[in-house]
């Protein structure tokens, strides 16, 4: 399905161009996120008239986005959990307890933008995550997971 970029989206493109995608992606994802329109003559035609204007919004958007990043650098929080007599956690620390261990500590971040890559953390001690606000921009905590 051809849409047209509202904003700028990693690995896809930016504000204005035209775009092959999956037409589930385009319906379910980029269209009600209003990041994407229908890539219909009037719709370009639209877009093309207000390039500056998505893209100061997107610039703004990023500016906000950078000085969130700011107030969660270097924020670091401790994550208490029940482990076996060996040492070993009872089940795991994912995104949504890293994102509420957070919020306690006022620093409001969604689970969402937690980044796991390789998967739940599953070992007490303490870990280096990396919170995504932003496409472009990214901030690394420091997760303390200690023993009940």
């Amino acid at each position: 399905m051809k849409i047209i970029l509202l904003d700028k989206i990693q690995r896809l493109g930016e504000i204005g161009d035209i775009v092959e995608v999956n037409s589930g992606y385009a319906r379910n994802f980029l269209i009600p996120q209003k990041k994407a329109a229908f890539a219909s003559k009037r719709n370009i035609a639209e877009v093309e008239s207000k390039k500056d204007e998505l893209a100061a919004m997107s610039e703004d958007i990023l500016i906000q986005a950078q000085s969130r990043a700011k107030d969660i650098e270097g924020k670091e929080c401790e994550i208490i959990v029940p482990v076996t007599e060996e040492g070993a956690l009872y089940g795991s620390v994912g995104t949504r307890e890293i994102s509420e261990a957070f919020s306690l500590n006022n620093a409001s971040i969604d689970k969402s933008e937690v980044q796991l890559p390789d998967g739940p953390i599953k070992e007490v001690g303490d870990h280096n995550i990396v919170i995504s606000v932003h496409p472009e921009v990214t901030v690394e905590v420091l997760i303390k997971v200690s023993p009940e």
